[in-house]
């Protein structure tokens, strides 16, 4: 069983999402990137759309974004950004 992670994405609204995760694609500038639980510290920037979770039990969610940064660290990722417009 995947070790799971907190994942916090921000928007200037609010948290928009805040839960522990086992399984994170963020769509970088130069490319999706996977993360997983220990993962090494790096802060990346982000290009406008979806960043996908999958919860423990397996099942994925999905959260739009426009352009932002990720703080991505061994036991959790803290991604600020833009809501996508319209949603």
């Amino acid at each position: 069983m995947a070790k799971a992670f907190a994942l916090r994405v921000v928007t200037p609204e609010g948290a928009a999402v805040e839960r522990e995760v086992t399984s994170l694609v963020l769509p970088g500038a130069a490319g999706a990137l996977g993360v997983l639980a220990g993962h090494e510290p790096w802060t990346v920037l982000l290009k406008a759309g979806r960043v996908s979770f999958e919860v423990p039990g397996g099942s994925w969610e999905h959260v739009s974004i426009q352009a932002g940064v990720a703080q991505i660290e061994p036991a959790r990722t803290i991604v600020i950004a833009d809501p996508a417009r319209g949603g």
